[in-house]
């Protein structure tokens, strides 16, 4: 069966994507092959999930509206997201138990971020 392998993403400032994601998901940079061109690969549970090019301008949300990935700690990650001081909104997908923080990164990245929750709303 498919499976996500990673996602691509442009940025203006590298290392300032790369704190976005470690802030978030509690990733960390790790890493990434010799390529010709700048970059850098970020880590989600040992995996290389994010790749990271760097853009000459920050670019519009595009084809890609955002990323995905689910988390087991919803209080966790609320407290980083939070003290990290990014923009967020909580919602859930109707008639499931699956609850999603919607959070703003750097260069118009739109991050999803799922979690079980007892209720659905």
């Amino acid at each position: 069966m498919p499976r996500l392998d990673h996602v691509h993403v442009h940025a203006v400032d590298g290392p300032r994507m790369v704190a976005f994601l470690e802030a978030v998901l509690d990733a960390r940079e790790g890493f990434r092959p010799p390529f010709e061109f700048p970059g850098h690969w970020v880590y989600v549970d040992g995996v290389p999930a994010i790749h990271i090019s760097l853009a000459e301008e920050e670019l519009p949300r595009g084809v890609i509206n955002h990323a995905a990935f689910g988390i087991d700690d919803f209080e966790a990650t609320r407290q980083r997201i939070e003290a990290a001081g990014h923009n967020y909104r909580i919602t859930g997908i109707p008639g499931t138990k699956i609850g999603q923080f919607f959070v703003d990164g750097p260069d118009g990245l739109l991050l999803e971020v799922q979690f079980h929750r007892e209720i659905p709303a």
